[in-house]
């Protein structure tokens, strides 16, 4: 009974692990991107619905825009010696296309209202056959949908507030293998594989928000709320392999992993954004943002099974974070605008909870893009590189995984993103 507690949670644990900075996705809209995603302060189109609502009060008319972003990650392992030898294993090549598309409108002078779709936290990362991590996790599928409803009010000339309330659905699916009989310095005997798959409840949160607008100068601070997803009668399902050699694991096997329900709750964390702009010249722009995350909600998370003698309490002590985003605007001529940015963004994630699952860290992201309007049309695009660089699970020596599978994560990923707005 032991060895199946450890199965089951260690596969509902993969859950808690897999958010992380590399979990949140800011990257809707193809100009917020090519420039760091600084632009709390400033809304120069309807991608204003996610970053600042506040901003659709200083749009005219009818606004449509979207687009989308193609993610492309790369993540390498060497496990730690001795258990493991030098070898590079890599993950699975992959591309995920988070959306970002919004509809606004100004209703008079003064109000304005907007609905947008974006998966703020939606990601995933598919190891090959061969990785010796696979009793950990070999894929994770996680999507997030919100829907924004929000409106915003012009309270001075330059000064307006916003915000509205957003609509959230989330998905999981995660696969890994199961490996029983296994200690320190050995895996164990392979025997099957283990799959979670929930869909979360529907759940309601909001934003608020705040925009200064002048000629040269802008200031903007937004607040999004935390969402407590709620994972009820998720499926944990096994197969066992049919050319299991020990008959003795194939019966423990057989009477250990059984298809059962569990439940559980994962909260998306609340953040306030502030950020600064400013018009340096008639054709150069600057704004300097920083979201501040409140990651330290998650301390932990209760997992509650159909088999009562299952449920436990999983302690996870993630802490809070930050992200500082510079972005910057050159206008080459009144259609043509050149863009680029910079991001720093710490992650929460403590080193005993880096896994296959999200070997996450700090990371630098450089951008570049340009935006090109003619008439009522505009079309943006851009390019990100996000360096992660290496993250090690051991210090001095000793291994710190909470999975017991240590050694050095390096991993980066290539961002390719447009969007086309539309102005009526």
């Amino acid at each position: 009974m032991k060895k199946a507690v450890f199965t089951v949670i260690m596969l509902l644990a993969m859950v808690v692990f897999a958010f992380g900075a590399g979990f949140n996705i800011y990257e809707f809209g193809a100009r917020s991107s090519a420039m760091g995603g600084a632009t709390v302060a400033r809304a120069w189109d309807a991608s204003t619905i996610f970053f600042n609502p506040a901003g659709l009060a200083f749009l005219d008319g009818g606004q449509f825009y979207g687009g989308v972003t193609l993610i492309v990650p790369s993540a390498k392992f060497v496990g730690a010696a001795p258990i493991f030898d030098s070898r590079v294993h890599s993950a699975k090549d992959q591309v995920f296309p988070p959306p970002g598309i919004y509809l606004s409108y100004k209703l008079g002078s003064r109000f304005a209202a907007g609905v947008g779709f974006t998966t703020p936290f939606s990601l995933g990362l598919e190891w090959k056959d061969d990785f010796p991590g696979r009793g950990v996790s070999r894929d994770v599928d996680l999507k997030s949908f919100y829907i924004h409803a929000v409106g915003a009010y012009e309270l001075l000339p330059n000064l307006s507030i916003g915000g509205g309330l957003d609509f959230v659905k989330s998905t999981v699916n995660l696969k890994r293998n199961v490996f029983l009989f296994n200690s320190p310095g050995s895996p164990g005997y392979e025997v099957g594989t283990a799959e979670l798959d929930g869909t979360s409840d529907w759940k309601v949160g909001f934003s608020a928000a705040l925009q200064y607008r002048a000629d040269r100068f802008g200031f903007g601070v937004m607040y999004r709320h935390r969402i407590n997803n709620e994972f009820n009668n998720g499926d944990a399902t096994f197969q066992i392999f049919d050319n299991l050699s020990v008959p003795n694991v194939a019966a423990v096997a057989s009477s250990i992993l059984k298809n059962q329900k569990v439940s559980t709750a994962i909260t998306y964390p609340n953040y306030v954004t502030l950020g600064v702009y400013l018009g340096l010249t008639e054709k150069l722009g600057l704004e300097s943002d920083v979201n501040v995350f409140n990651w330290s909600v998650f301390d932990r998370v209760r997992l509650d099974f159909e088999d009562d003698k299952l449920d436990a309490v999983l302690n996870e002590n993630y802490h809070d974070s930050f992200t500082a985003r510079l972005g910057v605007h050159y206008n080459l001529t009144d259609q043509f605008t050149l863009l680029g940015g910079y991001i720093y963004d710490t992650t929460p994630q403590p080193i005993e909870s880096v896994s296959p699952l999200l070997p996450d860290d700090t990371r630098h992201d450089f951008s570049v893009g340009f935006s090109y309007s003619a008439g009522l049309l505009k079309v943006d695009a851009g390019y990100m590189f996000v360096s992660i660089g290496d993250r090690s699970t051991v210090e001095n020596g000793i291994g710190r995984s909470d999975v017991g599978f240590n050694g050095t994560y390096n991993s980066h990923a290539h961002l390719f993103f447009s969007s086309v707005g539309i102005s009526f």
